[in-house]
């Protein structure tokens, strides 16, 4: 009760603040808007439906993105722990793109697959891709050898080796790795989206800086922080957090 009152306390003294340096310094709104113009383009943004069309759009490219992320890359991350060969030169490939932002596959997305979803969900998919592969990989090396040697005395081997000790010994460092790959995924949406035709959060974006609309601007940008806090902090980090204790982790 005592944090939850400090966070409110720290918000509204956030909001007087920004209120009294817009309307003391009289900075222009196409530069800072004030807290209520961007209270007002949520209401009316929300109100006429565009911006609950724009979030609902770009909620579908990410899952579309993120699941097929998932797919890839915990195949892929098995076969780098499973065979050598494949780590020492495919591996390293991964990891040198990890370095590389989403917003430079843009270009490559864009000649592709044109102004479309498939180029949003392209560029998804590469960012999302990277860090659960490699998050499977670790985890699947980090299980202990002596773990699978007593399973298989036990007489537990191929299906039901990996159904029944390997996947369940990897899914604590496997959680880490969505939440990190949902992260990706969301930050390579937004970043797509700006180069986009259509509806979603980047676009809508894009639409008030062409149109000097900081107040949607802002508004738009507190959606993203929003969104990702709630799904990244508190959905993934939920899970995150029963995984540990059901594992006698935490």
């Amino acid at each position: 009760m005592k944090i939850t009152l400090i966070r409110v306390a720290f918000f509204i003294l956030l909001f007087s603040i920004w209120y009294l340096v817009e309307k003391l310094g009289h900075i222009p709104s196409y530069i800072l808007p004030s807290p209520l113009s961007v209270i007002e383009s949520f209401y009316h943004g929300f109100l006429k439906g565009g911006y609950t069309t724009a979030i609902f759009s770009s909620l579908i490219r990410v899952l579309i993105g993120y699941f097929m992320a998932l797919g890839i890359g915990i195949i892929t991350g098995i076969l780098l722990a499973r065979y050598y060969i494949l780590d020492v030169t495919f591996g390293k490939i991964i990891l040198a793109l990890q370095s590389i932002p989403s917003v430079a596959w843009v270009p490559l997305a864009l000649l592709w697959f044109g102004i479309t979803d498939s180029a949003v969900i392209f560029i998804i998919i590469l960012e999302a891709v990277l860090p659960v592969t490699l998050s499977t990989r670790n985890a699947m090396k980090n299980i202990p050898p002596n773990l699978i040697r007593a399973a298989q005395t036990l007489g537990s081997k191929g299906l039901h080796l990996y159904q029944n000790v390997i996947i369940k010994a990897m899914i604590p460092e496997l959680v880490t790795g969505l939440r990190l790959s949902w992260a990706f995924a969301w930050r390579a949406l937004i970043a797509g989206e700006l180069f986009i035709s259509g509806s979603g959060i980047g676009q809508t974006l894009e639409l008030g800086r062409s149109l000097a609309d900081m107040s949607e601007v802002i508004a738009m940008i507190t959606t993203i922080g929003v969104i990702g806090f709630l799904t990244e902090n508190i959905f993934f980090g939920t899970i995150e957090k029963r995984v540990r204790l059901a594992w006698g982790l935490q």
